[in-house]
């Protein structure tokens, strides 16, 4: 699990560069729309995890 941790770490990290990618082309508004909208789909994949995780620890 802690490898797991680390390539998404990594993963992350690297593809990092998109943030400055978007910061040169587009208006700064739809940057941060960009970085919202990734929020808000990561909130949402691990709230549909809960009930998975819920059982899996027990």
């Amino acid at each position: 699990m802690q490898g797991a941790w680390l390539a998404a770490t990594a993963i992350g990290n690297s593809i990092l560069f998109i943030g400055g990618i978007l910061y040169t082309f587009v208006p700064l508004w739809a940057c941060w729309m960009v970085f919202a909208a990734a929020c808000a789909l990561s909130m949402i994949v691990m709230l549909s995890m809960v009930r998975w995780l819920e059982s899996v620890a027990k």
